[in-house]
């Protein structure tokens, strides 16, 4: 049995630090997707690159810095994040505007009811003529 491997605390910090990052940044072979949610073998070799950096001490504004270096700024760049966001709320409100509208429609009675809202809209001008002459009939008694 091997013994359990100490981590330093420069260790555990670099570690911290590239689980954040691959959290935060989108995925370069994903997209939509961050690094670390990206189930491609190339973001699991990519997560071990940025702890190695992590790992030679370099913050994590150098490190994003270099993951936008190597993948250019429309795959890591905070502009693409920010178009995924902007889709995302433009679609939550279209979602939200057609739903309301449908329930409107749907609760709306037609035009062509009579009475609209009221306890008598489903009845037709026939029935309402036949009730009027029963209760004409019993006033007469």
């Amino acid at each position: 049995m091997t013994a359990p491997v100490k981590l330093s605390p420069a260790d555990l910090h670099a570690e911290d630090l590239a689980r954040d990052i691959a959290s935060d940044m989108p995925s370069p072979y994903c997209p939509g997707r961050s690094i670390a949610s990206c189930p491609s073998q190339a973001a699991r070799e990519l997560e071990d690159d940025i702890l190695v950096l992590a790992k030679q001490g370099k913050d994590k504004k150098q490190i994003e810095m270099t993951l936008v270096t190597r993948f250019g700024e429309s795959k890591m760049g905070s502009e693409h994040q920010a178009d995924i966001l902007l889709a995302i709320v433009l679609g939550t409100i279209v979602a939200l505007v057609t739903i309301l509208l449908a329930a409107r429609r749907w609760y709306r009675p037609s035009p062509g009811q009579a009475g609209s809202g009221s306890a008598l809209s489903g009845v037709s001008m026939g029935e309402l003529d036949r009730l009027e002459d029963e209760l004409d009939k019993l006033d007469e008694l």
